[in-house]
This record gives C-alpha cells, structure tokens and sequence, in this order.
C-alpha cells in the first residue's frame, strides 16, 4: 500500500464526517464475537485497524480511521467499501433492521463527493428491505416451560420473549435479572463475573448457599461460584451486545431452564 501522505483539508475533514454520518449504522465497530463482521475486523483484513485504537466513541474512532485512509492509503477506499456494504447487509437483516436503499444512495454520494466513484458497482446491489419474519417456539417447548416452576424472575419478561420469537433476548434478560438480584442483595457494584468470584467466594462468602460444614458443601458452594462467573461470560455478555447470531428455541429453552436453576439454589431472603 502507498504510504504518499495527502494533506486532509478542512473540507476533506467535513466530508468525511459525512461519510462516517452514512456509514456509522452499518456495522458496529467492533465485537466480543470472532464470527461478527465489524468495521474493526474490515480495517484489520487491510492492516489498517491500528486508525481505529485508543477511541472509546465510534464515531471519533471512524473519523480518525477514514481520515488517515485517506491519507496515506488513497486507493484504499474502494476495497473497504466492497467488504462493508455486503457485511451491513447481512448484519442488519439479522437484526432485523435491513439496511435500506436510501443508505446505499447516501453511502454513494458521500464518496462521490470525496473523489471515490462507486455509484455504477454499488447501484447494482440489490437491496431487499423487507424485515424477517420471527418464528415462535413449538407449541410443546412453551407448554414445557410454563409448566416448570419458573422463578418469578423468569416467568415474567423473559418467558413473554421466549414466546414471542425473541431467544437471545430473553436469555440476556434473564442473565441480567440474575445480576441484578446479587447485586441488590449484596449491595455491591460489581458486574459480571468479578461479583460472581467476589460474592460467592471464600470460607465466609458474602452470599453462602449452605453452613460450609462439609465437605461436599464446600465444594458446591466453589462449583456454583464458577458456574455463575461462566455465565456471566458465556451468556450475559455475549447476547449484551446484540451481535450474536439467533440461537434456536431449544437452546434458548435450555438456557432459561439452567439460569433458573441458578436463582433456585440461591438461599431465601425470608
């Protein structure tokens, strides 16, 4: 890649900011997932993602990035055009938000302003707007899971989003249901898996399952602090960003049903 340095004018500067204003909903800029298309993971195929650290805000973060792309790779544009245009459109129609053609026209007019000449390659995409449809859980699988007895916590909102189509949804809110009731009961401001290790943990946990007098109940009470810190990271983050692909109802069914199991083994508060 060229490394010939192109002064960025103000008004180069403000067209870019256009640019990043069209191209901001496309993709998120990056992702706890290593199956998720990012603006990150674009940049990172070209060696250019380096344009993208130290920013905590997407916007600056693409600002900076487009900008030292023009810079210093001039040619560069049209390859990361071809790889976002396409991922957007699998993103947002998995987000049930389908990119639309008004964008791809915004997209094309934002380059062309900057000198970047894509509008015959990009007319020709094929945009379908439509949203897919959501498909509900077997009728069997939500008589089964009614039937169990749910805590309170599960019976309500998520279980109303498990019947609505909604998998990941309802396991996310059901994971942060769960933190939520460690977090109220304890007092603490911890999240994830650090209040799991700290609330759990030690021979005078904050929140003990048992009297600690055994054996066996030291170890359930070690198990049980292991498996909620897991299921901070393998289910509470990972469905909290909104970028993980749909699960099936019957693995979403299984999740609920083992986050229940979670809240059951919690001692009562009365």
């Amino acid at each position: 890649m060229s490394k010939t340095k192109k002064r960025i004018t103000a008004d180069i500067k403000s067209q870019i900011a256009t640019l990043v204003q069209v191209i901001h909903p496309f993709l998120p800029l990056s992702a706890r997932s290593k199956n998720t298309t990012t603006f990150y993971t674009i940049f990172q195929e070209s060696r250019v993602s380096k344009y993208l650290d130290g920013f905590d805000v997407k916007r600056k973060a693409l600002q900076n990035g487009w900008e030292n792309v023009f810079r210093y790779h001039p040619k560069l544009p049209f390859t990361l055009i071809r790889k976002i245009v396409p991922a957007a459109i699998g993103y947002r129609k998995a987000k049930r938000d389908p990119l639309k053609q008004s964008e791809l026209n915004s997209l094309i007019q934002a380059l062309t302003t900057l000198g970047i000449n894509m509008e015959s390659e990009l007319s020709g995409i094929e945009i379908d707007e439509s949203v897919p449809g959501i498909t509900v859980p077997p009728a069997e699988l939500v008589k089964r899971l009614e039937s169990h007895p749910l805590v309170d916590q599960i019976a309500t909102n998520p279980l109303q989003l498990f019947k609505d189509g909604h998998y990941n949804e309802s396991v996310r809110k059901a994971a942060e249901r769960f933190e939520k009731e460690i977090q109220d009961r304890t007092g603490l401001t911890e999240i994830g898996k650090q209040l799991m290790g700290k609330v759990f943990s030690g021979a005078s946990p904050t929140i003990p399952l048992n009297t600690l007098s055994t054996e066996n109940e030291k170890n359930i009470q070690e198990g049980y602090q292991l498996i909620a810190m897991g299921m901070m990271m393998a289910l509470r983050n990972i469905f909290s960003h909104g970028d993980e692909n749909a699960r099936e109802p019957e693995e979403a069914y299984e999740m609920l049903l083992f986050l229940n199991w979670l809240f059951r083994l919690l001692p009562s508060t009365t």
